[in-house]
């Protein structure tokens, strides 16, 4: 990204990131346990909303306004909440977003429980306010999320072919950003472009995944105890860093040019920009 075009985005990212929470907010007040609220508010608070900002520029792009893509946002936001809320229980991870994660704070299950309540609190939204085809587009990446975690959680590095762990993060990590990328599509009324969205979205979360792992794997402590990260490395396979950035630039490229299939060849929208400012805000630094 150069010049006007990065700067504007980054604004409007930061300006997404405040919608994004405020709606958050004002969505947890509609649980309907009233005592789950604060656990709820702690499991949503913070994060980079990267996947609601899809949401709202794959939308925007479309001519939709922010208003009719902004409670597909928050569902997005809160599913991705409530995975990291049980992710971490799985890994026994301490930290979440510089805090105590959730299942130190309020303990396992009222963790687990907390965390199951936003599912299908998040498929409701979509339910009503986008209709059956949102919904099940919501409910198999639910699924899809699920199976990833599943092969994380079973995962004997050693037992396994190093190409599972594309398997792994295509699920685990490609099915939220998918669903970003579907729903920002079915806001703006544009459902015969939810094929491609779906697999723009995807490649930027494998894309986004590969680049978290790669920060990751530079803790050795991490390493030793997280296997998906140790299949991280067996996938490299002795090529080290250089595959990893070599297979982001060119999920990179893919993804540009689904972007331009979305916005009908225009190659300088936002959503062409997007792809490098989502990883880039992974790794902290640029690599296109």
């Amino acid at each position: 990204m150069q010049g006007l075009n990065s700067s504007q985005l980054l604004e409007q990212w930061r300006a997404a990131r405040q919608l994004i929470d405020t709606a958050i907010e004002r969505w947890l007040m509609e649980l309907p346990e009233a005592n789950a609220v604060d656990a709820a508010r702690y499991i949503a608070m913070g994060g980079k909303r990267l996947r609601g900002f899809l949401v709202l520029e794959v939308a925007r792009s479309l001519g939709a306004r922010i208003e009719d893509a902004l409670d597909a946002a928050v569902a997005v936001e809160l599913v991705h909440a409530a995975s990291l809320a049980l992710d971490d229980i799985i890994d026994e991870d301490l930290v979440r977003r510089g805090a105590e994660a959730a299942w130190v704070k309020y303990g396992l299950k009222k963790t687990v429980m907390v965390s199951n309540l936003l599912i299908p609190f998040a498929q409701r939204i979509v339910a009503e306010r986008y209709g059956e085809e949102a919904l099940r587009r919501t409910v198999k990446a639910w699924l899809d999320i699920s199976r990833g975690e599943v092969i994380d959680a079973f995962t004997v590095p050693d037992q396994l072919s190093p190409d599972t762990y594309l398997e792994m993060i295509k699920l685990k990590t490609g099915a939220l950003f998918r669903l970003a990328a579907e729903l920002g599509v079915i806001a703006a009324g544009r459902y015969s472009l939810i094929d491609v969205a779906s697999r723009y979205g995807e490649t930027i979360g494998v894309m986004y995944q590969i680049a978290d792992d790669l920060r990751d794997s530079r803790d050795k402590e991490k390493v030793k105890n997280e296997p998906s990260l140790q299949l991280f490395l067996r996938w490299l396979n002795g090529a080290g860093i250089n595959k990893a950035y070599a297979t982001i630039k060119m999920l990179l490229a893919r993804a540009v040019d689904f972007s331009t299939r979305i916005t009908g060849g225009i190659q300088n929208s936002y959503l062409s920009y997007l792809p490098s400012f989502i990883v880039n805000a992974m790794l902290g630094s640029s690599i296109a």
